[in-house]
């Protein structure tokens, strides 16, 4: 290896300029079409440019690979660049040396090597695990008057001689290091240098390369940072805010393969919604449950729209297509969503990707595999569950698999609850006293057998609420039937025992379900909504189940998942006969999901 490089250094000593940039460009592209290199480098790029587009982000790209080559070639022949290296800011330098910072951009060693040949200056080198390789490098260093040291004893040495050492501060962050933040997320950063400055009582330098065109380059020494009397994180943020700076400039300049953001601890959640309510609530629970789990979480909801039903079925397809990591899922999926819906999408970041729903769950899969993101879909897709790193489904649904996680029921997590309560007072008046609440949903099968049912069961609701003293706090739902409606707004509009009734085709309130079920002792909830039932026992473990007529196959097989920890009340509605159960299904929900999400991210 080492005679090879030597070897390889000679060649490009004499090659013209134009070989040596065709060269760097040729072994650029090799990078780029690298699969992983291309997918670790964009996905960092992204993360720290979400605003900008798709084009945009693949020219930095391919631009950061040819200049990352371009940079280690010049190396090699640092004097033949020296002509072209402009140091601006020299001046900036107090005779009593200090601490280099800089990071991974520009053609950073062959600056110093500039510099180091006006002044004494030290780098710590951190060993190459190929021997060879490592004695070519260090050589090359010493050849460019650069002192190579390999302990931190010899590095102080230098410092207290009040000679510059240069440090870099976007890599090699120790276990314990300060967490500060980087383009708006929040990584650990080394600080050595900062360290070193105080003990010593230095000056640190933040230094940043860059081309002013292909052939030119120019260092800046930006002016020296007083370390006394500020915390570390206070100078690390101030050096990571200059670099973000420039970087905003010269964004290619990065070496952005490197995992930069690997250890970040911030974490970018996206919903993407099918305007369901119901699917953006179990979206919505499952962000609260990592959200007890993972506190620096910042999330975004986004509306998905297909251009058409066929650009609905053509999604689907290419989510059962595309691999786990594709950058090109990110074309597939602008054919197929509307503009608006795109440029939402083109703008986001994210480390994991939520849906709930058969609509958005392509969307999902390509969204994820474009960012490099994790992803999770809640109740069954039509893409296969392989393609998705979790699936929570409802048992109910009977898709077993290895990502899947199986709960009872629909998944739901309670938000804002004592506002919710406290709306239902102030908008109802409500009393004091005790509460039971109802909540009548419609025919599955039989309108009229459920109509009849409903006539025998408020008769028996309002015998049991008149003599036990209970209050009665009443809803129907959107599918409840106009009849139906006015037998309830018939029968209790007038009965003393009824303390609220809403009829929600007429007038509806978005706190009402959640405020009635958390203020009653019991909630009796009609077996026609799952949702409304699973959401039910989440806040109120005292809920019954109420028959009112025949369930499908796919609500038979719910009810009898959660028979054996439910109460159940059937015709002829006999409200002494219930027993009572504390029904625990959300606290295991709960924990069966959170730990399954807690392992993903």
């Amino acid at each position: 290896m080492y005679n090879f490089c030597k070897l390889l250094q000679r060649m490009l000593l004499k090659a013209p300029f134009w070989v040596i940039y065709a060269l760097a460009k040729f072994i650029g592209l090799i990078f780029y079409y690298h699969r992983r290199k291309r997918r670790v480098a964009f996905r960092n790029i992204k993360l720290a440019f979400p605003e900008k587009s798709y084009q945009e982000l693949h020219a930095i790209l391919k631009r950061s690979f040819h200049y990352l080559v371009l940079d280690v070639i010049e190396n090699l022949i640092a004097p033949r660049i020296y002509p072209f290296v402009t140091i601006k800011g020299e001046e900036n330098i107090t005779p009593d040396g200090g601490i280099f910072v800089g990071i991974h951009a520009g053609n950073w060693e062959t600056a110093i090597s500039l510099f180091a040949h006006r002044r004494t200056f030290a780098i710590f080198a951190k060993e190459q695990k190929n021997k060879e390789l490592d004695r070519f490098l260090n050589e090359v260093r010493v050849e460019g008057k650069i002192n190579v040291v390999f302990s931190i004893k010899e590095l102080i040495r230098y410092l207290k001689n009040d000679h510059l050492i240069g440090i870099v501060i976007d890599h090699g962050a120790e276990k314990d290091a300060p967490v500060v933040e980087f383009f708006s997320h929040l990584v650990p950063t080394p600080r050595g240098s900062v360290y070193l400055a105080k003990k010593f009582n230095k000056k640190i330098y933040p230094d940043f390369c860059y081309r002013k065109n292909l052939t030119h380059h120019v260092s800046e020494i930006g002016k020296p940072i007083d370390p006394s009397g500020k915390s570390d994180e206070e100078i690390l943020q101030s050096l990571n805010k200059i670099y973000e700076d420039y970087l905003r400039k010269y964004p290619w300049e990065y070496f952005w393969y490197y995992k930069r953001f690997k250890r970040k601890l911030n974490r970018d959640i996206v919903i993407l919604t099918d305007r369901k309510l119901g699917h953006f609530k179990q979206s919505r629970s499952l962000l609260r449950l990592l959200s007890e789990r993972k506190k620096l979480i910042r999330s975004r909801t986004i509306e998905i729209r297909y251009r058409s039903q066929f650009h609905r079925f053509l999604a689907d397809l290419f989510a059962t297509c595309v691999s786990r990591h594709c950058l090109f899922s990110g074309r597939l999926l602008s054919w197929v969503v509307d503009k608006k819906t795109w440029r939402a999408l083109d703008s986001v970041c994210a480390d994991l990707v939520i849906s709930a729903g058969s609509i958005a769950a392509p969307a999902n899969k390509l969204l994820a595999s474009y960012l490099g993101a994790k992803s999770v879909v809640i109740l069954r897709p039509n893409v296969p569950l392989r393609k998705f790193d979790l699936a929570v489904i409802p048992e109910h649904d009977r898709i077993p698999g290895p990502r899947a996680v199986a709960i009872k029921g629909a998944l739901c997590y309670p938000e804002n609850l004592e506002e919710k309560i406290s709306q239902c007072k102030d908008l109802f008046g409500l009393p004091e006293g005790k509460k039971i609440s109802f909540f009548i949903g419609g025919p599955l099968l039989n309108k009229q057998e459920f109509f009849e049912n409903l006539k025998v069961f408020i008769s028996k609701v309002k015998d049991f609420a008149e003599k036990n003293n209970y209050q009665i706090l009443l809803s129907s739902s959107r599918r409840t039937p106009p009849a139906a409606e006015k037998l309830i707004e018939k029968e209790l509009k007038d009965f003393k025992q009824t303390a609220a009734c809403v009829l929600a085709n007429r007038q509806n309130f978005d706190f009402v379900f959640e405020g009635f079920v958390a203020l009653a002792e019991v909630a009796f909830i009609t077996t026609d909504s799952i949702s409304m039932i699973s959401e039910s026992i989440a806040i109120n473990p005292s809920t019954v189940c109420v028959s009112l007529g025949q369930e499908g196959d796919k609500h038979k097989v719910f009810l009898e998942s959660i028979g054996n920890e439910v109460s159940f009340l059937e015709k002829p509605y006999d409200f002494e006969s219930i027993v009572l159960r504390s029904c625990q299904i959300f606290a295991k929900n709960k924990e069966k999901v959170g730990k399954a999400i807690e392992e993903l991210i």
